[in-house]
Formats: C-alpha cells, sequence, structure tokens
C-alpha cells in the first residue's frame, strides 16, 4: 500500500468518525447536521478518493448519493441516523484495512533499530 493510501485512510477514519459523531447529536439539528457533514466531511473525501481503496471510495460515493436523494426529499432525523449508521459501516472498514496496514509494518520493524 501507497504512503499516500494509508494517510488517506487515516484521514477518512478521522472524518467518518467526526460526522457519524454529528449525526447522532442532539445538540444540532438535524437538518443542520446532515448539511455540516456534506459540506465539512463527504466533500473533504471525494476529494481525495482517488488515494483510498476503491471499495472504500465506492461506500462514500454511494453515501454521498444517499445524501443528494434526502436533499430532494427533505433531510431529517431519521435519515441522519440512517447516514450515521452507513458512516460508521465505512469507518468499520476503514479501521480493519488500517490495522491490517499497521500489523504489518510492525513485522517489518528492525528491532535493533526500534
Amino acid at each position: 500500500m501507497q504512503w499516500d493510501s494509508a494517510v488517506s485512510l487515516a484521514f477518512a477514519a478521522e472524518q467518518l468518525f467526526a460526522a457519524a459523531q454529528l449525526l447522532t447529536s442532539d445538540l444540532v439539528p438535524a437538518n443542520q447536521a446532515l448539511e455540516l457533514v456534506h459540506e465539512r466531511h463527504l466533500v473533504p473525501l471525494l476529494d481525495n478518493g482517488d488515494f483510498l481503496p476503491e471499495p472504500v471510495r465506492h461506500q462514500i460515493v454511494e453515501a454521498q448519493h444517499s445524501y443528494d436523494t434526502a436533499v430532494s426529499k427533505g433531510l431529517t432525523r431519521d435519515f441522519a441516523r440512517c447516514l450515521a449508521s452507513e458512516l460508521m459501516k465505512i469507518l468499520s472498514e476503514v479501521t480493519g484495512i488500517l490495522k491490517q496496514i499497521s500489523g504489518r509494518s510492525l513485522l517489518n520493524l528492525d528491532r535493533r533499530v526500534a
């Protein structure tokens, strides 16, 4: 895996977690939370999507399509919860990939230097 991809995965994990947290907050109205998630988290992820593994990028694009569809129907608290769930599934996959990467890099450490 390329360094750019690893950094992009870490960025994706951070963005997905922050987005899911915002979507499940009772302190922010659902429509405002959804708009913030779109602007601050989904769009930046899509802007850096070329560095993400294809399955992760595809899931983020699908989340974006879900958001676009919801905008036309009206943003609701129920949709916010659904999107949060969708983003947490993506986060779980990203976390799994990052664990695999970190496990391999730990095995490759030169113990004389560490």
